[in-house]
Protein backbone atom coordinates (compact mmCIF):
# COMPACT_ATOMS: atom_id res chain seq x y z
CA UNK A 1 0.00 0.00 0.00
CA UNK A 2 1.29 3.20 -0.88
CA UNK A 3 1.68 6.03 2.04
CA UNK A 4 -0.49 8.75 1.98
CA UNK A 5 1.28 12.15 1.82
CA UNK A 6 -0.46 14.92 3.63
CA UNK A 7 -0.32 17.57 1.69
CA UNK A 8 -1.09 20.42 4.41
CA UNK A 9 2.04 19.26 6.32
CA UNK A 10 4.06 19.65 2.89
CA UNK A 11 2.84 23.23 2.21
CA UNK A 12 3.42 24.18 6.25
CA UNK A 13 7.04 22.44 6.08
CA UNK A 14 7.55 24.32 2.85
CA UNK A 15 6.29 27.81 3.58
CA UNK A 16 8.68 27.73 7.35
CA UNK A 17 11.75 26.77 4.79
CA UNK A 18 10.74 29.80 2.36
CA UNK A 19 10.16 31.99 5.44
CA UNK A 20 13.13 30.56 7.21
CA UNK A 21 15.48 31.34 3.95
CA UNK A 22 13.72 34.82 3.43
CA UNK A 23 14.97 36.09 7.21
CA UNK A 24 18.63 34.26 6.75
CA UNK A 25 19.14 36.56 3.48
CA UNK A 26 17.65 39.78 4.97
CA UNK A 27 20.05 39.11 8.29
CA UNK A 28 23.36 38.60 5.53
CA UNK A 29 22.20 41.71 4.33
CA UNK A 30 21.87 43.92 7.32
CA UNK A 31 24.93 42.28 8.79
CA UNK A 32 27.10 43.39 5.53
CA UNK A 33 25.44 47.19 6.04
CA UNK A 34 26.62 47.32 9.31
CA UNK A 35 30.04 45.82 8.85
CA UNK A 36 29.93 48.81 5.74
CA UNK A 37 28.62 51.23 7.83
CA UNK A 38 31.57 50.40 10.42
CA UNK A 39 34.23 50.49 7.86
CA UNK A 40 32.71 53.94 6.42
CA UNK A 41 32.82 55.34 10.25
CA UNK A 42 36.38 54.07 10.61
CA UNK A 43 37.94 55.61 7.30
CA UNK A 44 36.01 59.09 8.01
CA UNK A 45 38.16 59.06 11.33
CA UNK A 46 41.31 57.51 9.43
CA UNK A 47 41.51 60.25 6.94
CA UNK A 48 41.08 62.93 9.71
CA UNK A 49 44.66 61.43 11.23
CA UNK A 50 47.54 64.25 10.00
CA UNK A 51 49.97 61.08 9.15
CA UNK A 52 47.11 59.74 6.74
CA UNK A 53 46.06 62.78 4.75
CA UNK A 54 49.34 62.44 2.80
CA UNK A 55 48.10 59.38 1.42
CA UNK A 56 44.37 59.98 0.81
CA UNK A 57 44.37 57.95 -2.05
CA UNK A 58 46.25 54.78 -1.23
CA UNK A 59 43.27 54.79 2.20
CA UNK A 60 40.86 55.72 -0.53
CA UNK A 61 41.79 52.87 -3.41
CA UNK A 62 41.93 50.65 -0.16
CA UNK A 63 37.79 51.50 1.14
CA UNK A 64 36.99 51.60 -2.02
CA UNK A 65 38.11 48.02 -2.73
CA UNK A 66 36.77 46.60 0.58
CA UNK A 67 33.61 48.15 -0.42
CA UNK A 68 33.15 46.13 -3.43
CA UNK A 69 34.29 43.01 -1.69
CA UNK A 70 31.73 43.32 1.05
CA UNK A 71 28.97 44.46 -1.85
CA UNK A 72 30.37 41.25 -3.72
CA UNK A 73 30.61 39.26 -1.11
CA UNK A 74 26.85 39.61 0.12
CA UNK A 75 25.62 39.19 -2.86
CA UNK A 76 27.38 36.09 -3.43
CA UNK A 77 26.40 34.83 0.47
CA UNK A 78 23.13 35.41 -0.28
CA UNK A 79 22.61 33.43 -3.69
CA UNK A 80 24.38 30.49 -1.98
CA UNK A 81 21.91 30.63 0.88
CA UNK A 82 19.28 30.64 -1.68
CA UNK A 83 20.31 27.99 -3.76
CA UNK A 84 21.51 25.72 -0.47
CA UNK A 85 18.02 26.32 0.82
CA UNK A 86 16.40 25.34 -2.46
CA UNK A 87 18.29 22.16 -2.51
CA UNK A 88 17.54 21.05 0.85
CA UNK A 89 13.90 22.07 0.35
CA UNK A 90 13.95 20.19 -3.28
CA UNK A 91 15.48 17.16 -1.41
CA UNK A 92 12.17 17.03 1.43
CA UNK A 93 14.46 18.21 4.46
CA UNK A 94 13.63 20.21 7.34
CA UNK A 95 15.52 23.39 6.41
CA UNK A 96 15.25 24.12 10.32
CA UNK A 97 16.58 21.69 11.73
CA UNK A 98 19.23 20.63 8.89
CA UNK A 99 20.84 24.49 9.77
CA UNK A 100 20.70 24.00 13.61
CA UNK A 101 22.16 20.92 13.15
CA UNK A 102 24.95 22.75 11.03
CA UNK A 103 25.14 25.32 13.39
CA UNK A 104 26.05 22.92 16.52
CA UNK A 105 29.02 20.92 15.09
CA UNK A 106 30.61 24.20 13.82
CA UNK A 107 33.78 24.20 15.41
CA UNK A 108 36.58 27.23 16.30
CA UNK A 109 38.69 25.60 13.82
CA UNK A 110 35.96 25.33 10.97
CA UNK A 111 35.33 29.51 11.24
CA UNK A 112 38.61 29.77 11.43
CA UNK A 113 39.46 28.28 8.17
CA UNK A 114 36.43 30.05 6.74
CA UNK A 115 38.21 33.11 8.21
CA UNK A 116 41.39 32.87 6.26
CA UNK A 117 39.69 31.69 3.10
CA UNK A 118 37.46 35.00 3.24
CA UNK A 119 40.88 36.94 3.56
CA UNK A 120 42.81 34.67 0.38
CA UNK A 121 39.37 36.42 -1.46
CA UNK A 122 39.95 39.41 0.16
CA UNK A 123 43.30 39.48 -0.88
CA UNK A 124 42.98 38.10 -4.62
CA UNK A 125 40.65 40.86 -4.65
CA UNK A 126 42.75 43.47 -3.84
CA UNK A 127 45.69 42.38 -6.40
CA UNK A 128 43.04 41.87 -9.28
CA UNK A 129 41.66 45.53 -8.47
CA UNK A 130 45.54 47.39 -8.18
CA UNK A 131 46.40 44.74 -11.78
CA UNK A 132 44.13 45.69 -14.12
CA UNK A 133 45.25 50.05 -14.62
CA UNK A 134 48.68 48.35 -15.59
CA UNK A 135 47.39 45.97 -17.74
CA UNK A 136 44.95 48.33 -19.46
CA UNK A 137 48.41 50.37 -19.72
CA UNK A 138 50.30 47.40 -21.49
CA UNK A 139 47.85 46.54 -24.07
CA UNK A 140 47.19 51.12 -24.97
CA UNK A 141 51.06 50.44 -25.22
CA UNK A 142 50.96 47.19 -27.28
CA UNK A 143 48.21 48.83 -29.28
CA UNK A 144 50.29 51.53 -30.47
CA UNK A 145 53.56 49.15 -31.02
CA UNK A 146 51.57 47.21 -33.24
CA UNK A 147 50.63 49.61 -35.56
CA UNK A 148 53.97 51.09 -35.50
CA UNK A 149 56.09 48.16 -36.06
CA UNK A 150 55.21 47.50 -39.99
CA UNK A 151 55.18 50.74 -40.76
CA UNK A 152 52.33 50.64 -43.01
CA UNK A 153 49.53 53.19 -42.14
CA UNK A 154 46.17 50.93 -43.93
CA UNK A 155 46.38 48.78 -40.95
CA UNK A 156 46.23 50.99 -37.99
CA UNK A 157 42.16 51.41 -37.86
CA UNK A 158 41.97 47.33 -37.68
CA UNK A 159 44.57 46.85 -35.03
CA UNK A 160 43.20 49.94 -32.77
CA UNK A 161 39.38 48.57 -33.23
CA UNK A 162 41.15 44.72 -32.49
CA UNK A 163 43.34 45.78 -29.21
CA UNK A 164 39.79 48.26 -28.12
CA UNK A 165 37.27 45.30 -28.37
CA UNK A 166 39.70 42.88 -26.37
CA UNK A 167 40.67 46.18 -23.80
CA UNK A 168 36.75 46.28 -23.16
CA UNK A 169 36.17 42.54 -22.58
CA UNK A 170 39.54 41.92 -20.36
CA UNK A 171 37.52 42.86 -17.23
CA UNK A 172 34.72 40.25 -17.60
CA UNK A 173 37.30 37.83 -18.16
CA UNK A 174 39.25 38.86 -15.08
CA UNK A 175 36.15 39.41 -12.89
CA UNK A 176 34.97 36.03 -13.91
CA UNK A 177 38.31 34.19 -13.44
CA UNK A 178 38.26 35.75 -10.16
CA UNK A 179 34.82 34.41 -9.12
CA UNK A 180 35.68 30.95 -10.40
CA UNK A 181 38.84 31.28 -8.11
CA UNK A 182 36.78 32.57 -5.11
CA UNK A 183 33.94 29.85 -5.26
CA UNK A 184 36.90 26.95 -5.46
CA UNK A 185 38.50 28.89 -2.62
CA UNK A 186 35.54 28.87 -0.37
CA UNK A 187 35.17 25.38 -1.13
CA UNK A 188 32.12 24.73 -2.78
CA UNK A 189 30.77 21.68 -4.24
CA UNK A 190 31.74 20.34 -7.04
CA UNK A 191 29.31 20.91 -9.62
CA UNK A 192 29.13 24.58 -8.71
CA UNK A 193 32.97 25.25 -8.94
CA UNK A 194 32.61 23.13 -12.77
CA UNK A 195 30.07 24.88 -14.26
CA UNK A 196 31.88 28.02 -13.43
CA UNK A 197 34.62 26.75 -14.90
CA UNK A 198 32.55 25.67 -18.29
CA UNK A 199 31.15 29.11 -18.47
CA UNK A 200 34.79 30.91 -17.73
CA UNK A 201 35.68 28.64 -20.88
CA UNK A 202 32.38 29.53 -23.03
CA UNK A 203 32.91 33.16 -22.29
CA UNK A 204 36.56 33.25 -22.97
CA UNK A 205 36.40 30.95 -26.51
CA UNK A 206 33.22 33.26 -27.79
CA UNK A 207 35.32 36.37 -27.01
CA UNK A 208 38.69 34.80 -28.48
CA UNK A 209 36.44 33.97 -31.68
CA UNK A 210 35.21 37.57 -31.91
CA UNK A 211 38.78 38.44 -30.85
CA UNK A 212 40.24 36.62 -34.30
CA UNK A 213 37.61 37.31 -36.42
CA UNK A 214 38.45 41.14 -36.16
CA UNK A 215 42.17 39.96 -35.55
CA UNK A 216 41.34 38.06 -39.48
CA UNK A 217 40.78 41.86 -41.13
CA UNK A 218 43.61 43.21 -39.46
CA UNK A 219 45.86 40.43 -40.72
CA UNK A 220 44.60 40.33 -44.13
CA UNK A 221 45.25 43.70 -44.76
CA UNK A 222 48.54 44.08 -43.00
CA UNK A 223 49.71 41.17 -45.48
CA UNK A 224 47.91 42.57 -48.33
CA UNK A 225 49.60 46.00 -47.76
CA UNK A 226 53.25 44.20 -47.15
CA UNK A 227 52.88 42.09 -50.05
CA UNK A 228 51.73 45.25 -52.52
CA UNK A 229 54.54 46.96 -51.25
CA UNK A 230 57.18 44.30 -52.36
CA UNK A 231 56.29 42.79 -55.71
CA UNK A 232 56.73 43.66 -58.83
CA UNK A 233 56.78 42.13 -62.19
CA UNK A 234 60.51 40.73 -61.65
CA UNK A 235 59.64 38.52 -58.35
CA UNK A 236 57.65 35.68 -57.39
CA UNK A 237 55.01 38.01 -55.25
CA UNK A 238 53.68 39.60 -58.42
CA UNK A 239 51.24 36.79 -58.56
CA UNK A 240 49.65 37.85 -55.55
CA UNK A 241 48.33 40.76 -57.54
CA UNK A 242 46.24 38.29 -59.58
CA UNK A 243 45.31 36.95 -56.13
CA UNK A 244 44.45 39.73 -54.44
CA UNK A 245 40.82 39.44 -55.81
CA UNK A 246 40.68 36.97 -53.93
CA UNK A 247 40.83 38.92 -50.06
CA UNK A 248 36.71 39.48 -49.72
CA UNK A 249 36.26 35.75 -50.52
CA UNK A 250 39.74 34.97 -48.01
CA UNK A 251 37.76 37.54 -45.70
CA UNK A 252 34.53 35.65 -45.27
CA UNK A 253 35.61 32.20 -45.41
CA UNK A 254 38.31 32.70 -42.45
CA UNK A 255 35.21 34.51 -41.01
CA UNK A 256 32.98 31.43 -41.30
CA UNK A 257 35.87 29.14 -40.44
CA UNK A 258 36.25 31.06 -37.12
CA UNK A 259 32.71 31.28 -36.04
CA UNK A 260 32.43 27.41 -36.71
CA UNK A 261 35.35 26.41 -34.76
CA UNK A 262 34.11 28.50 -32.16
CA UNK A 263 30.41 27.10 -32.01
CA UNK A 264 32.36 23.78 -31.94
CA UNK A 265 34.30 24.52 -28.73
CA UNK A 266 31.39 25.51 -27.24
CA UNK A 267 29.38 22.65 -28.38
CA UNK A 268 32.49 20.36 -27.07
CA UNK A 269 31.79 21.89 -23.11
CA UNK A 270 28.33 21.17 -23.38
CA UNK A 271 27.64 17.72 -22.50
CA UNK A 272 24.36 16.85 -24.13
CA UNK A 273 24.98 18.91 -27.44
CA UNK A 274 28.61 17.33 -27.89
CA UNK A 275 27.37 14.78 -30.55
CA UNK A 276 27.55 17.52 -32.39
CA UNK A 277 31.09 18.80 -32.63
CA UNK A 278 32.03 16.27 -35.38
CA UNK A 279 29.56 18.82 -37.93
CA UNK A 280 32.05 21.46 -37.24
CA UNK A 281 34.36 20.19 -38.51
CA UNK A 282 33.19 18.64 -41.43
CA UNK A 283 31.87 22.27 -42.01
CA UNK A 284 35.57 23.37 -41.78
CA UNK A 285 36.72 20.96 -44.48
CA UNK A 286 33.99 22.01 -46.65
CA UNK A 287 34.57 25.84 -46.71
CA UNK A 288 38.46 24.98 -46.72
CA UNK A 289 37.95 23.38 -50.09
CA UNK A 290 35.67 26.20 -51.39
CA UNK A 291 38.42 28.37 -51.28
CA UNK A 292 41.56 26.18 -51.79
CA UNK A 293 39.40 25.58 -55.79
CA UNK A 294 39.22 29.73 -55.69
CA UNK A 295 42.83 29.68 -54.84
CA UNK A 296 43.79 26.65 -57.92
CA UNK A 297 41.08 28.40 -60.46
CA UNK A 298 43.06 31.81 -60.34
CA UNK A 299 46.22 30.41 -60.42
CA UNK A 300 45.39 27.57 -63.47
CA UNK A 301 44.30 30.95 -65.02
CA UNK A 302 47.50 33.05 -64.45
CA UNK A 303 49.65 29.85 -65.41
CA UNK A 304 47.60 29.32 -68.97
CA UNK A 305 48.59 33.14 -69.40
CA UNK A 306 52.45 32.59 -68.45
CA UNK A 307 51.95 30.02 -71.14
CA UNK A 308 49.92 31.11 -73.39
CA UNK A 309 51.05 34.83 -73.75
CA UNK A 310 54.50 34.48 -72.75
CA UNK A 311 56.82 37.05 -74.94
CA UNK A 312 58.62 34.86 -77.22
CA UNK A 313 59.71 35.25 -81.15
CA UNK A 314 56.47 33.94 -82.43
CA UNK A 315 55.06 35.91 -84.88
CA UNK A 316 51.67 38.20 -84.58
CA UNK A 317 49.52 35.61 -85.99
CA UNK A 318 50.54 33.42 -83.19
CA UNK A 319 50.38 35.61 -80.73
CA UNK A 320 46.60 36.21 -81.68
CA UNK A 321 45.70 32.41 -81.82
CA UNK A 322 47.00 32.08 -78.32
CA UNK A 323 45.03 34.83 -77.34
CA UNK A 324 41.35 33.57 -79.40
CA UNK A 325 42.35 30.18 -77.40
CA UNK A 326 42.97 31.63 -73.76
CA UNK A 327 39.58 32.54 -73.16
CA UNK A 328 38.55 28.65 -74.30
CA UNK A 329 41.14 27.39 -72.13
CA UNK A 330 40.17 29.28 -69.11
CA UNK A 331 36.37 28.46 -69.30
CA UNK A 332 37.55 24.44 -69.36
CA UNK A 333 39.91 24.78 -66.47
CA UNK A 334 37.20 26.75 -64.22
CA UNK A 335 34.27 24.37 -65.12
CA UNK A 336 36.95 21.08 -64.38
CA UNK A 337 37.78 22.72 -61.27
CA UNK A 338 34.25 23.30 -60.17
CA UNK A 339 33.38 19.32 -60.89
CA UNK A 340 36.69 18.34 -59.10
CA UNK A 341 35.19 20.55 -55.82
CA UNK A 342 31.70 19.52 -55.79
CA UNK A 343 33.47 15.56 -55.87
CA UNK A 344 35.36 16.35 -53.22
CA UNK A 345 32.56 18.13 -51.34
CA UNK A 346 30.46 14.91 -51.46
CA UNK A 347 33.29 12.22 -50.59
CA UNK A 348 34.26 14.77 -47.51
CA UNK A 349 30.28 13.96 -46.21
CA UNK A 350 30.66 10.48 -46.83
CA UNK A 351 28.20 10.63 -49.44
CA UNK A 352 29.56 8.19 -53.14
CA UNK A 353 29.35 10.29 -56.00
CA UNK A 354 29.27 7.61 -58.31
CA UNK A 355 25.29 6.93 -58.22
CA UNK A 356 25.00 10.78 -58.45
CA UNK A 357 27.59 11.18 -61.44
CA UNK A 358 25.47 8.14 -62.95
CA UNK A 359 22.32 10.35 -62.44
CA UNK A 360 23.21 13.19 -63.49
CA UNK A 361 24.75 11.46 -66.83
CA UNK A 362 21.21 10.75 -67.55
CA UNK A 363 19.82 14.23 -66.71
CA UNK A 364 22.22 15.52 -68.96
CA UNK A 365 21.30 13.78 -72.18
CA UNK A 366 17.77 14.73 -71.44
CA UNK A 367 18.11 17.90 -71.03
CA UNK A 368 20.88 18.35 -73.99
CA UNK A 369 18.12 16.56 -75.91
CA UNK A 370 15.65 19.29 -75.66
CA UNK A 371 18.16 22.08 -75.31
CA UNK A 372 19.72 21.90 -79.05
CA UNK A 373 20.08 26.00 -78.80
CA UNK A 374 23.22 25.30 -76.34
CA UNK A 375 24.74 22.31 -78.41
CA UNK A 376 24.80 24.50 -82.03
CA UNK A 377 26.42 27.63 -80.13
CA UNK A 378 29.03 25.04 -78.80
CA UNK A 379 29.53 23.55 -82.07
CA UNK A 380 29.97 26.82 -83.74
CA UNK A 381 32.08 27.68 -81.59
CA UNK A 382 34.48 25.00 -82.10
CA UNK A 383 33.70 25.74 -85.67
CA UNK A 384 34.99 29.11 -85.42
CA UNK A 385 37.92 28.55 -83.84
CA UNK A 386 39.33 25.93 -85.33
CA UNK A 387 38.83 26.95 -88.92
CA UNK A 388 40.23 30.36 -87.97
CA UNK A 389 37.03 32.56 -89.02
CA UNK A 390 38.40 34.94 -86.87
CA UNK A 391 40.38 35.61 -83.91
CA UNK A 392 40.37 37.82 -80.51
CA UNK A 393 41.97 41.22 -81.88
CA UNK A 394 40.19 40.75 -85.26
CA UNK A 395 37.97 43.78 -86.84
CA UNK A 396 35.30 42.09 -88.29
CA UNK A 397 31.45 42.49 -89.52
CA UNK A 398 28.89 39.61 -88.14
CA UNK A 399 25.53 40.06 -89.56
CA UNK A 400 25.87 43.33 -90.09
CA UNK A 401 28.03 44.45 -86.63
CA UNK A 402 31.39 45.73 -87.24
CA UNK A 403 33.67 45.84 -84.34
CA UNK A 404 36.91 43.79 -82.59
CA UNK A 405 36.62 40.83 -81.33
CA UNK A 406 37.52 40.43 -77.91
CA UNK A 407 36.39 37.48 -77.06
CA UNK A 408 35.74 33.99 -78.41
CA UNK A 409 33.77 31.28 -76.02
CA UNK A 410 31.84 28.36 -76.18
CA UNK A 411 28.70 30.00 -76.45
CA UNK A 412 29.22 33.37 -77.86
CA UNK A 413 31.74 35.98 -79.38
CA UNK A 414 32.01 39.17 -77.95
CA UNK A 415 32.49 42.36 -80.27
CA UNK A 416 33.83 45.74 -78.68
CA UNK A 417 33.39 48.99 -81.25
CA UNK A 418 33.43 52.86 -79.71
CA UNK A 419 32.42 51.02 -76.31
CA UNK A 420 30.07 49.71 -77.32
CA UNK A 421 29.53 45.90 -77.02
CA UNK A 422 27.89 42.97 -78.78
CA UNK A 423 27.32 39.66 -77.85
CA UNK A 424 26.65 37.23 -80.52
CA UNK A 425 25.23 33.69 -79.96
CA UNK A 426 27.94 31.40 -82.15
CA UNK A 427 24.81 29.81 -83.80
CA UNK A 428 23.93 33.09 -85.41
CA UNK A 429 27.14 33.83 -86.93
CA UNK A 430 26.39 33.73 -90.74
CA UNK A 431 28.04 36.44 -92.33
CA UNK A 432 31.46 37.22 -91.88
CA UNK A 433 33.96 39.83 -93.42
CA UNK A 434 36.83 39.87 -91.49
CA UNK A 435 39.22 43.12 -91.98
CA UNK A 436 42.19 41.82 -89.84
CA UNK A 437 44.49 43.17 -92.47
CA UNK A 438 43.30 47.30 -93.15
CA UNK A 439 40.25 49.05 -93.80
CA UNK A 440 39.65 52.09 -96.41
CA UNK A 441 38.71 55.49 -95.14
CA UNK A 442 37.09 56.74 -98.97
CA UNK A 443 36.02 59.94 -99.68
CA UNK A 444 34.31 60.77 -102.80
CA UNK A 445 34.76 64.31 -104.09
CA UNK A 446 32.43 65.81 -106.90
CA UNK A 447 35.14 68.04 -108.92
CA UNK A 448 33.65 70.03 -111.40
CA UNK A 449 35.28 70.14 -115.34
CA UNK A 450 36.75 73.64 -115.43
CA UNK A 451 39.21 72.27 -112.13
CA UNK A 452 42.90 70.77 -113.69
CA UNK A 453 43.26 67.33 -112.55
CA UNK A 454 47.01 68.44 -111.76
CA UNK A 455 45.51 70.85 -109.45
CA UNK A 456 43.56 68.77 -107.20
CA UNK A 457 46.45 65.84 -107.11
CA UNK A 458 48.55 68.93 -105.63
CA UNK A 459 46.28 69.93 -103.22
CA UNK A 460 44.97 65.87 -102.04
CA UNK A 461 48.91 65.15 -101.72
CA UNK A 462 49.19 68.18 -99.58
CA UNK A 463 46.34 67.05 -97.33
CA UNK A 464 47.48 63.54 -97.16
CA UNK A 465 51.22 64.76 -95.96
CA UNK A 466 49.15 66.78 -93.61
CA UNK A 467 47.02 63.90 -92.34
CA UNK A 468 50.02 61.12 -91.90
CA UNK A 469 52.09 62.96 -89.77
CA UNK A 470 48.99 63.82 -87.68
CA UNK A 471 48.19 60.16 -87.66
CA UNK A 472 51.21 58.13 -88.63
CA UNK A 473 50.48 55.29 -85.98
CA UNK A 474 46.42 54.74 -87.26
CA UNK A 475 47.63 55.20 -91.20
CA UNK A 476 49.14 52.21 -93.23
CA UNK A 477 49.76 54.05 -97.01
CA UNK A 478 49.19 57.25 -97.30
CA UNK A 479 46.20 59.21 -99.21
CA UNK A 480 45.81 58.75 -103.08
CA UNK A 481 43.51 59.41 -106.04
CA UNK A 482 42.27 55.80 -106.85
CA UNK A 483 40.44 56.92 -109.70
CA UNK A 484 37.82 58.38 -111.62
CA UNK A 485 34.06 56.62 -110.94
CA UNK A 486 32.11 58.77 -112.96
CA UNK A 487 31.42 61.16 -115.72
CA UNK A 488 28.80 63.08 -115.08
CA UNK A 489 26.86 66.37 -117.24
CA UNK A 490 28.58 69.18 -115.04
CA UNK A 491 31.24 67.07 -113.13
CA UNK A 492 33.07 64.08 -112.35
CA UNK A 493 33.37 61.70 -109.69
CA UNK A 494 36.90 60.77 -108.48
CA UNK A 495 37.87 58.33 -105.15
CA UNK A 496 40.19 59.30 -102.05
CA UNK A 497 41.32 56.86 -100.47
CA UNK A 498 43.36 56.37 -97.08
CA UNK A 499 44.47 52.61 -96.02
CA UNK A 500 44.20 52.59 -92.19
CA UNK A 501 44.95 49.96 -89.61
CA UNK A 502 41.34 47.98 -88.91
CA UNK A 503 38.38 50.41 -86.81
CA UNK A 504 40.42 53.66 -87.48
CA UNK A 505 38.51 53.93 -90.64
CA UNK A 506 35.35 56.30 -89.45
CA UNK A 507 38.03 58.60 -87.53
CA UNK A 508 40.58 59.20 -90.51
CA UNK A 509 37.34 59.59 -92.57
CA UNK A 510 35.95 61.98 -90.69
CA UNK A 511 39.08 64.10 -90.31
CA UNK A 512 40.33 63.64 -94.11
CA UNK A 513 36.44 65.31 -95.24
CA UNK A 514 37.18 68.38 -92.88
CA UNK A 515 40.69 68.84 -94.43
CA UNK A 516 40.12 68.21 -98.02
CA UNK A 517 37.10 71.00 -97.52
CA UNK A 518 39.50 73.57 -95.79
CA UNK A 519 42.06 72.45 -98.23
CA UNK A 520 39.44 73.14 -101.54
CA UNK A 521 38.39 76.75 -99.81
CA UNK A 522 41.97 77.88 -99.86
CA UNK A 523 42.16 77.50 -103.68
CA UNK A 524 38.42 78.52 -104.34
CA UNK A 525 37.51 75.34 -105.76
CA UNK A 526 33.57 74.74 -105.19
CA UNK A 527 32.28 70.97 -105.04
CA UNK A 528 29.80 69.03 -103.63
CA UNK A 529 31.59 66.06 -101.20
CA UNK A 530 30.09 62.98 -100.83
CA UNK A 531 31.43 60.81 -98.04
CA UNK A 532 31.72 56.89 -98.24
CA UNK A 533 33.03 54.37 -95.95
CA UNK A 534 34.30 51.31 -97.53
CA UNK A 535 36.25 48.23 -95.77
CA UNK A 536 38.23 46.82 -98.11
CA UNK A 537 36.92 45.87 -101.25
CA UNK A 538 33.08 46.63 -100.37
CA UNK A 539 30.97 48.47 -102.38
CA UNK A 540 30.97 52.72 -101.02
CA UNK A 541 27.77 53.73 -99.54
CA UNK A 542 27.43 57.77 -100.50
CA UNK A 543 26.41 60.28 -97.96
CA UNK A 544 26.47 63.67 -99.36
CA UNK A 545 26.64 67.03 -97.49
CA UNK A 546 25.85 70.32 -97.85
CA UNK A 547 27.53 71.94 -101.39
CA UNK A 548 29.88 74.67 -100.07
CA UNK A 549 29.07 78.19 -101.81
CA UNK A 550 32.43 79.91 -102.28
CA UNK A 551 32.71 83.21 -104.27
CA UNK A 552 35.22 83.01 -107.06
CA UNK A 553 38.35 86.15 -107.43
CA UNK A 554 38.23 87.43 -110.81
CA UNK A 555 41.52 87.29 -112.58
CA UNK A 556 42.55 91.13 -113.03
Amino acid sequence: MNPKININNFIEIDMNSIIGTGVEIVFIICLFVAIKFVFGRAYKQLIQVPSVKNKKKEVEFIYQNIQIFLTVSCLLLCLLVAGINGWLIYQGKNLIEYQTYLIKNISFNYLLVIGIRVLKILGILILTKWSIPYIKKFITWLTEWAKNVDQITANDASIEKLFEFFKSNFNNIIWLLYVTISAQIMVFPEVIVKYLYISLQIYMIIIMGLLFTKANTTVIETLDAVSKKYSDQRNIVRIYNRLRKLIPLAKRCLEYAIYITTATLVVQKVDFIASLAPYGLLSLQIIGIIFMSRVVQEIGQLLLEEVLLRESDTDDLSKQRRETFLPLFQSCTKYLIYFGTGIAILYTIKIDPTPILAGVGILGLTIGMGAQSLVEDIVAGFFILFENYYLVGDFVEINGVSGFVTGIELRTTRINYEDKNYIIHNRDVKDIVNHSSYSNAVVMLKIPYQVKMSQVNEIIEKVGKKLLENYSEDIIEPTIIEGVEEFSDNQILIEVVTQVKPGKHLIIQKVLGIMIKEAFEEANIELRVVNHITLSNDQPIPIFLKPLRVKLRKNQ
